[in-house]
């Protein structure tokens, strides 16, 4: 499977080419979700939710490599944590990094079907946790109703997630903006002609449903807050910039940090725009809770 394989978690193409890892976008996030540069979507979390937490246990769906369970262990987020993943070598990973936190004893993990998992759930969780892994999810409206059923009264959901366009609903107009944006670059940024749409023929689960997430956690749940993030430029356009180089015509550090404020700069104007409706972001952190019916 596409997803076992540790250099699609973890491998430096992948992450020399995540918009999510520079500096400045990343220090554009924060400030998005926590109002400072400094404070992360998990430290804003657990100081808006001081009250409601520790949790007892933290259910993370979409583990992958264990990244979001050590750090909620970490910050104080939740006592316990069992992370589930449908692929084994990402979770290999995730054990041995917890055991060289010293974590071993209070986060475990399980391979299993997500779906499954829940449906044999038998004692109702305290709080589910997903972190850029509910988007590989199909029917994302039946999914959510799943995992409402089988969270506790007021317990707490929780979602750092692309939000943006299924996969399938990709069109020229959807990647008009992207290419303005890119040709407002300097040529020597620009790595390649065209932004194409994104999709990836390698992982037929890559934004299946993702168009709908935010429309089924508002029909399933009570939602408590939301921080949008945007994502809109970024995401794409990040991948297609030329990296800065030695080569007479490859772009300076500088150059490359300048094209990246630029395309922030961009994306606010894009975001507060009248062209969009109100909150038209493509990433999002969600806090929600099932409310009493």
């Amino acid at each position: 499977m596409y997803w076992n394989d540790l250099d699609h978690h973890l491998g430096e193409e992948r992450l020399g080419n995540f918009w999510m890892d520079h500096p400045r976008v990343r220090a554009y996030i924060n400030e998005s979700i926590s109002g400072t540069a400094e404070r992360w979507s998990t430290d804003w979390f657990r100081d808006t939710f001081a009250e409601r937490l520790p949790c007892g246990e933290a259910l993370v769906l979409g583990c992958g490599t264990g990244g979001l369970e050590r750090d909620l262990i970490g910050k104080g987020i939740a006592r316990r944590a069992l992370g589930i993943d449908v692929v084994e070598e990402p979770l290999a990973f995730a054990r041995d990094a917890a055991r060289a936190a010293s974590l071993a004893d209070r986060i475990h993990y399980r391979r299993a079907d997500a779906r499954a998992f829940l449906e044999e759930l038998e004692d109702p969780a305290e709080a589910i946790f997903f972190q850029a892994s509910l988007h590989h999810f199909d029917d994302v409206p039946g999914f959510l109703e799943l995992v409402r059923s089988r969270l506790r009264p007021r317990g707490l959901l929780y979602l750092d997630e692309y939000v943006g366009p299924s996969m399938s609903s990709w069109s020229w107009w959807r990647l008009m903006p992207l290419n303005v944006a890119y040709y407002l670059l300097p040529r020597k940024l620009r790595r390649g002609r065209l932004v194409r749409a994104p999709v990836n023929p390698d992982d037929p689960t890559e934004s299946v449903d993702s168009g709908r997430i935010v429309e089924a956690v508002y029909r399933s749940f009570r939602v408590l807050e939301r921080r949008d993030y945007g994502g809109n430029l970024l995401a794409y356009l990040f991948p297609n910039l030329a990296k800065p180089g030695n080569g007479r015509r490859d772009p300076t550090p500088a150059d490359f940090d300048r094209a990246v404020a630029k395309l922030i700069a961009l994306e606010k104007k894009l975001l507060a725009s009248r062209w969009l409706p109100e909150s038209a972001s493509y990433h999002t952190v969600l806090v929600a809770e099932v409310a009493a019916r």
